[in-house]
């Protein structure tokens, strides 16, 4: 089996937390066995200590900032240069677990204040950064695992992507065939319309298979972008209940 690769947060392998803890969440801790993983600490590779004071991301001017109030210090820059420089280095990866409610790292998790006062819950700014660049990939922190579809969702996700990596690896015209036969009932609950442009590029006679393997790549990510409705399981479930009747 080819293990997903995946950009993990280095709090859940090491007491790196502001306050010098590490984190553990069960289903993290399962899936390291499956996975391999780069670990990152935006705030410790931006050279803060452990433990370290406090963050936290404030709105001015209609842009976040990522300020220490204890000191006054503010570290946007520092944290969105580090961003850029590390996400563009990644390759070949299928997804992200980040550290929820961190204001580097939380999806959607992160507290965000204006003038003193929480206004609201928002992105932290290394995990803005990995959407803008890898808006296909599934990016989650743990405490959105808590919710079952969402846990589901991420593991197929990383599992196909990670077979798909190895298609491209190996560009060949019987390995995309075998692939688009393997998961065409997964295509078909995901996206109907995208598993029908998918087969036509399977059986395009004039297209080279670096252009296809190409085309297939993008639009299979597409095809993975929002979790299936259960009518679609159902209809699914229907379609390969009606094949094995024949």
């Amino acid at each position: 089996m080819i293990k997903p690769r995946i950009v993990l947060s280095r709090c859940f392998l090491k007491p790196t937390r502001y306050n010098g803890t590490q984190v553990y969440d069960e289903f993290v801790e399962k899936l390291k066995n499956y996975v391999e993983y780069i670990d990152i600490c935006p705030e410790v590779d931006i050279g803060l200590g452990i433990p370290r004071k406090n963050l936290i991301i404030t709105k001015e001017n209609n842009k976040k900032r990522l300020i220490q109030p204890e000191t006054g210090k503010d570290f946007t820059e520092l944290i969105e240069s580090y961003s850029y420089k590390t996400i563009k280095n990644f390759d070949k990866i299928d997804g992200f677990i980040l550290k929820a409610k961190s204001p580097s790292c939380g999806v959607g998790s992160a507290k965000i204040y204006k003038e003193d006062k929480f206004i609201g819950k928002t992105d932290g700014i290394f995990a803005e950064i990995a959407k803008l660049h890898f808006p296909y990939l599934p990016i989650e922190d743990e405490g959105r695992f808590k919710n079952k579809s969402i846990r589901d969702h991420f593991l197929t996700r990383i599992f196909s992507f990670a077979e798909l990596r190895e298609l491209c690896e190996k560009p060949e015209i019987n390995n995309l065939i075998l692939f688009h036969t393997r998961y065409k009932y997964l295509l078909l609950t995901y996206n109907q319309k995208i598993l029908r442009e998918l087969g036509k590029i399977v059986a395009d006679g004039k297209m080279s298979i670096s252009e296809k393997i190409q085309k297939y790549k993008n639009l299979f990510y597409q095809a993975f972008i929002r979790k299936p409705s259960s009518q679609k399981h159902i209809n699914t479930l229907l379609h390969l209940y009606g094949y094995h009747l024949l």
